[in-house]
């Protein structure tokens, strides 16, 4: 009886929490295709992004759309960390062009840190606010700014 009434009382908290944050708790994630594709028309809302969360920081976080092309991505990154160890030039390295959205941990950084690492290898929902900034022309951003800026993250199942 107990443990029914504080799933209760917990179901209830996340509906509040997510209409709160302008967001419909009947309505899907967007996958991160969906999103890329929107993202001039989602600038400022709240928005629900899902994907594959794979090695995650403040300073770098990416959520893409599988497992693969997370690992394709690192992959990538070691062997041209190898190469500039070597001394060797990487500017011909090849590097993959898979479709991602960065999560930024704005001033959120230790919750960010706390919530996303429970999370990190596996499918998620990321809940935050949409910016297009770091996808202007000649805009370099900097570590901890993103597409989506950091809220909330909740497991997922796998986007296909």
């Amino acid at each position: 009886m107990e443990a029914s009434r504080l799933r209760s009382a917990i179901v209830l908290l996340f509906a509040l929490a997510m209409v709160a944050y302008g967001i419909s708790i009947f309505s899907r994630p967007l996958t991160v295709d969906e999103f890329v594709r929107q993202i001039d028309q989602m600038e400022g809302e709240m928005v629900a992004v899902t994907g594959y969360l794979g090695e995650c920081q403040v300073s770098h976080c990416m959520l893409y759309r599988n497992k693969r092309e997370s690992d394709d991505f690192n992959h990538a990154i070691a062997a041209m960390r190898a190469k500039l160890e070597d001394g060797a030039d990487i500017s011909g390295s090849p590097f993959p062009d898979h479709p991602s959205v960065s999560i930024g941990s704005g001033s959120k950084s230790t919750i960010f840190e706390l919530g996303v690492q429970s999370y990190k290898d596996g499918y998620v929902v990321i809940i935050g606010e949409a910016t297009k900034r770091c996808r202007l022309k000649d805009v370099y951003c900097k570590d901890g700014e993103g597409e989506i800026e950091f809220s909330s993250v909740r497991s997922a199942s796998a986007v296909f």
